[in-house]
């Protein structure tokens, strides 16, 4: 993430007359797939399986919180999801600088 911000600043940077060069490009294509692929863990962890399965055996006044609780994480996971899939596409949007 720090590599994609890093690299954005870079190109704000650069002149407007001035054309982001191949490697620059590349660069940020490397750093936005490589931020997408280790979004994998976190996506991960947040299955909730565990959790979920403990919902129905919570005590009652736990159960309304626990409900939002797993809103919260699909909402999170979903969010992520967008996240992921949105810097793989451009990922390959700008590598080689879209040729």
């Amino acid at each position: 993430m720090k590599a994609v911000l890093a690299a954005a600043l870079v190109i704000v940077a650069t002149p407007a007359y001035a054309q982001m060069s191949p490697a620059g490009c590349n660069a940020l294509s490397d750093a936005a797939s490589n931020a997408a692929r280790n979004m994998d863990g976190v996506i991960k962890q947040l299955s909730g399986d565990a959790f979920r399965n403990a919902m129905p055996v919570m005590p009652t006044k736990a159960k309304a919180p626990a409900a939002d609780v797993n809103d919260a994480r699909i909402a999170a996971q979903m969010a992520l999801q967008e996240y992921q899939h949105a810097l793989q596409d451009f990922s390959r949007a700008i590598s080689n600088c879209g040729n």
